[in-house]
């Protein structure tokens, strides 16, 4: 059976370091040869890089329900291996003569034009074939550019979603400050089980449905909850 903890699988976020990685990988499968990169020095970098960030992103999901003083903090650590992987990407571009995309270039506006659905499959027996039919049909979506035969665009398409994913990526830890200011306030409560903030849920079955009430945002961890009160 498929761990809860697979709600990964739902973000924008790990849909884009999903089409990076595999991007990645044929990126490096066509443009590094025995002679250009002998050891696979070139390509283990980066593809190790693509890996670590896919990993990161899945840890930093199942670690959210952690005490602060406690976790590692591998959202971070995912936004150093973007880094490193833009980098590799940017050097790929100016070593061979050729700058990388301006941010008003037209093919750059086009690319950020593209959205990846949201993956609306559940956390069943058959979650992986689903996001896997979900995750390849994203990657056609997106094949005219991130794995493009030309390796211009290739590489340039790669550094525009890769700069997307650090965006998504800073969403929720300025989404954690924010809720940490307001139970300083007092204006979210706290949960009674465990004592992380709580986030305010719509009931969705029962005889509650559709009514408002505080949950424990440790969930799944912690199924502690409160009456909403209003506000």
């Amino acid at each position: 059976m498929v761990s809860r903890q697979g709600g990964y699988r739902h973000t924008q976020t790990f849909a884009y370091v999903c089409l990076v990685y595999y991007a990645t990988e044929v990126f490096c499968s066509r443009n590094f040869t025995n002679r250009s990169d002998p050891l696979g020095v070139a390509s283990g970098r980066m593809i190790g890089a693509a890996r670590s960030v896919r990993q990161h992103v899945i840890e930093g999901f199942a670690r959210a329900a952690a005490p602060k003083e406690t976790e590692p903090r591998p959202y971070e650590a995912a936004k150093s291996s973007l880094a490193e992987l833009a980098g590799e990407y940017e050097s790929f571009l100016v070593g061979g003569g050729i700058a990388p995309w301006s941010v008003d270039d037209e093919s750059a506006f086009r690319l950020g034009e593209l959205q990846v659905d949201a993956y609306d499959g559940d956390m069943g027996e058959n979650a992986r074939h689903d996001y896997g039919e979900y995750i390849l049909a994203m990657r056609r979506r997106f094949e005219h550019y991130l794995e493009s035969r030309n390796p211009v665009v290739a590489a340039n398409s790669a550094i525009v979603v890769i700069d997307r994913i650090c965006s998504l990526i800073s969403r929720p830890a300025a989404a954690e400050e924010s809720r940490d200011a307001k139970v300083a306030a007092g204006t979210v409560p706290t949960c009674p089980k465990c004592g992380k903030p709580m986030r305010k849920t719509v009931a969705r079955k029962g005889r509650n449905a559709g009514n408002l009430f505080w949950s424990c945002t440790g969930y799944p961890d912690c199924d502690g909850t409160r009456k909403w009160s209003g506000g």
